[in-house]
């Protein structure tokens, strides 16, 4: 059976800001303010539609999806979409057009991935893309000729206007889908182009008290410079005299956590295809120098088709290179390396061990040194010999040694992910079409639409969506205001590690959070 973990999350207590600018120039992305229409018209030989109902597609551009049905095709004649869709546009992203068609196999429906497309738009004011383009075929729909498989579509940017502030004036409040000490997290439509985002709203007032300023600017920076297909995106950022405004991509196939605690475990195949998913986020992390220091379950979502979204960035360490080492004591118990533990250091290589106890929880229900007792379980971790159910492939068994070996020089992925990746575990994966999202999800959880939020708690949910006032912003002097100072997304963002703690030192205990939902940042938030 698995359980629930009701254990606590250990989290530093930071300095003031007071970090170095990151020197990586390839976290610098341009900034875009504007809006992006699609227009998928039709394809040709998509597959054969004879065997279900008319297709539909999910059209993403920067982590933000639109699902459009076809309106007309058939078994003689091609599928029809001629819809569009608008996106809001913070910085350049390929959009990245998926197929899929419901059919019946032994009467149960399944959900078949038809095939994918890559858009590559020109963001230039107005300057039209307007072109057929191939798809890759699902290898089962049994086509070979590229060429025969294409897709009609239609895009075009176009720039905003005049800089004005954003405000939480231009959006529609939808529902509440977590709380916590900070503030809340709520659905979220904005009102010019209708695409739904999970806003985050945190009284400053809140986060002067906790001395969280500096790990509430690092969530911010990486969201703002990191471009990952498996990382929550973030669109914008603003603020008030009283209040941060985070809005990001909104991911409604629910917590990880919330589906492993459902299903008991996953097969190894659905394990694996979610670990290689998290290999790509933290190896993208990792390169722009960032240890996460926080993969757990309740930190990674499944998106409308079933691939992972990792959030939550506050405990991020950045400016952190290979051979750098950090002394931080945080993290989540079950998940805590042995270097963590013993106050020897650590590097990005802490990061591999928690990938290992995921991986192992996945598969069997439980971290490995899994206890209720939190120093017991710090034993277990420093102590206990790795075991493994009987069940489990010896392809499984050696990676999770490798991955939790307790000499952090000797585990798998000291010299890099690339070394991880070549394990056979890994035997058969391409990465690049893995990253490219072209391997279909081994489960695509049950969501109706982009505003269905029946996979957040209904006591959330079923909350009035208030942004209350407050006056707490008369109380706060100017130089705490001035901490705030470059939180709102502004079209030259500075770089990565310029706002943030370089030293984070000490640490206190808090409760697990109220909601774990959309990465309320595991302090209640």
């Amino acid at each position: 059976m698995f359980k629930s973990k009701k254990t606590q999350e250990i989290v530093p207590n930071p300095n003031p800001p007071a970090a170095e600018g990151n020197t990586n120039k390839e976290s610098e992305k341009s900034h875009l303010n504007g809006t992006l229409l699609v227009r998928v018209v039709g394809a040709v030989n998509i597959g054969n539609l004879s065997l279900g109902s008319l297709p539909y597609c999910i059209v993403e551009f920067d982590k933000n999806e639109a699902l459009i049905n076809a309106k007309d095709g058939g078994s003689e004649k091609p599928p029809l979409w001629q819809a569009r869709a608008h996106f809001d546009v913070s910085k350049e992203s390929n959009i990245v057009v998926s197929f899929y068609q419901k059919r019946l196999i032994n009467n149960e429906e399944n959900v078949i991935l038809l095939g994918t497309t890559t858009v590559e738009p020109i963001f230039e004011d107005q300057k039209m893309v307007d072109d057929w383009f191939p798809i890759k075929m699902n290898e089962t729909e049994g086509l070979c000729d590229e060429d025969e498989k294409r897709v009609h579509i239609q895009v075009c940017y176009k720039p905003a206007g005049a800089k004005k502030s954003l405000s939480i004036d231009e959006f529609e409040l939808l529902k509440v889908i977590g709380k916590g000490s900070f503030g809340k997290v709520m659905q979220v439509r904005k009102k010019d182009t209708n695409r739904i985002y999970a806003m985050k709203i945190i009284r400053k007032s809140h986060v002067v008290e906790r001395s969280e300023i500096s790990h509430t600017l690092a969530e911010r920076n990486v969201l703002v410079k990191i471009n990952n297909p498996f990382i929550v995106g973030l669109k914008f950022s603003f603020q008030t005299a009283e209040k941060l405004y985070l809005v990001l991509a909104f991911v409604n196939g629910g917590e990880l956590f919330y589906h492993l605690q459902k299903d008991g475990a996953f097969t190894e195949d659905r394990s694996r295809f979610y670990i290689s998913e998290l290999l790509c986020a933290l190896e993208c992390l990792h390169k722009y120098d960032i240890i996460y220091r926080d993969l757990k379950p309740e930190n990674i979502l499944l998106d409308y088709s079933g691939h992972i979204a990792l959030c939550d960035f506050g405990l991020c360490k950045l400016n952190m290179t290979d051979k750098n080492k950090t002394n931080t004591f945080c993290g989540t118990p079950e998940y805590l390396a042995p270097e963590l533990l013993l106050g020897k250091g650590y590097t990005k290589v802490v990061d591999w061990w928690t990938l290992g106890v995921l991986l192992y929880e996945m598969m069997t229900g439980l971290p490995p040194f899994y206890d209720e007792n939190t120093n017991e379980m710090y034993k277990k971790i420093l102590q206990q010999p790795l075991t493994f159910p009987s069940e489990m492939s010896p392809l499984a068994q050696d990676i999770l040694s490798k991955l939790l070996n307790r000499e952090p020089t000797e585990r798998l992925g000291n010299n890099g992910s690339e070394e991880i990746k070549a394990h056979p575990f890994f035997g058969g994966i391409d990465w690049v079409k893995l990253y490219n999202k072209k391997y279909q999800p081994p489960f695509k959880p049950s969501v109706s639409s982009a505003t269905d939020t029946s996979n957040f708690d209904e006591e959330f949910t079923s909350e009035v969506p208030l942004d209350s006032v407050s006056n707490e912003g008369n109380y706060l002097s100017a130089t705490v205001q001035q901490q705030f100072e470059g939180f709102t997304y502004e079209d030259r963002d500075k770089h990565i590690g310029s706002m943030v703690s370089s030293s984070l030192m000490s640490s206190t205990l808090n409760a697990r959070p109220l909601s774990r939902q959309i990465g309320m940042n595991g302090r209640g938030r």
